[in-house]
C-alpha cells in the first residue's frame, strides 16, 4: 500500500506521511519481539518477565493503531 502512495525508503525519514509510517512499522517490530520474548519467558516459567513483555506488547499495540489512524486515507 505505501508503495501505490509513491512512498520510497528515503520518503520514510521525511516529516508527514513517511516518517509516521516509519514509526508505525518500528513500533510493530518493537511489539513483534515483545510477543516472541513473552513467548519464550513464559516457557522458560519467568512469569514476571513474561507479564510485562505482555503488557509492552499490549501498549505498543496499541501505539500502531493510533499510528494507524493518524495515517492519510486516500
Amino acid at each position: 500500500m505505501a508503495w501505490h502512495k509513491g512512498v520510497t525508503w528515503s520518503s520514510l525519514a521525511e516529516p508527514g506521511y513517511g516518517r509516521t509510517l516509519a514509526t508505525k512499522l518500528a513500533l510493530f517490530i518493537l511489539v513483534m519481539l515483545a510477543a516472541a520474548g513473552h513467548g519464550i519467558a513464559h516457557a522458560r516459567g519467568r512469569a514476571d518477565l513474561a507479564r510485562a513483555l505482555a503488557v509492552v506488547s499490549l501498549v505498543g499495540s496499541l501505539g500502531v493503531v493510533l499510528l494507524a489512524t493518524a495515517l492519510p486515507a486516500t
